[in-house]
Parts: C-alpha cells; structure tokens; sequence
C-alpha cells in the first residue's frame, strides 16, 4: 500500500524506474529505492537540518544493534552513521563522493546478503545537492 500510495503522489526517474521522487508537503525533496517489482520500498531518503538521512526498509530485515551501514560510491566505502532505529546519516565526504560517483551501493542486510545496488541514484545526488545547500 505504501508503494501505491507513494508512485501515484511521486514521479518516476528517467532510466531509473526503481527510484521515485516528490516533495513533502511541497517543501522537502524525498527519494525512494523500489524493489524490482515496486512492490515495496527498499530505501527512502530525506532531508533533516541540512542532512541527507536514510531509513531503510529492505526485506523486513532491521539491522537493530549495527552502529553503522556502508554505502559504496564506485568500489570506495562511506560508513554512514545510525541515527536512529534502521536510520542512517549520510556525512559530508559521503555526499562529495555521491555527486561524482557512477555506480552506487547500499550495503544492509538483506536475504541476499550483499548491497543493494542503486544505479547511479541521481534522485539521491539531487536529493544530497539540495540538502547541503548546492542544489536547486
């Protein structure tokens, strides 16, 4: 329900139909991850103070005692920070590297037990661009 709910109020990313993006209360950008099948959301991201925060929803599986997840930005791993249970802050060198990254990974515990991998993620470097100031 919560996929329909969010591909009807949200638009579809060109090349990267597993992403969806919109505003919340027209005012903060979100990006969501999808499954495969859009079926339900792996990943959402957001803006909080300046931040990019991920919470991650990926197979029902919360990592509740990790301190930390990775995200993989072309081979190269940024640690981010839990805030918060299956919260995730992404850091400052974390979003440097987005923006000039090709290929980026989110590594959280899943039934396949390897990262999930999203694609260039354009919707999350517009999303880190406008949260830390250097986007639109």
């Amino acid at each position: 329900m919560m996929t329909l709910i969010a591909l009807l109020a949200a638009a579809q990313v060109g090349n990267e139909p597993q992403w969806i993006t919109g505003r919340i209360q027209d005012r903060d950008p979100v990006a969501s991850f999808l499954t495969w099948d859009f079926s339900s959301v792996i990943l959402r991201a957001t803006c909080r103070n300046r931040e990019v925060i991920i919470d991650y929803y990926g197979d029902d599986v919360v990592p509740r005692d990790a301190p930390k997840t990775t995200l993989f930005v072309d081979g190269a791993a940024f640690e981010m920070r839990r805030t918060d249970v299956a919260q995730y802050l992404m850091d400052a060198t974390g979003i440097a590297a987005l923006q000039r990254g090709m290929a980026v990974e989110f590594d959280a515990p899943n039934e396949m037990d390897e990262p999930w991998y999203l694609g260039e993620a354009r919707p999350l470097k517009t999303l880190a661009a406008i949260c830390s100031g250097n986007g639109k």
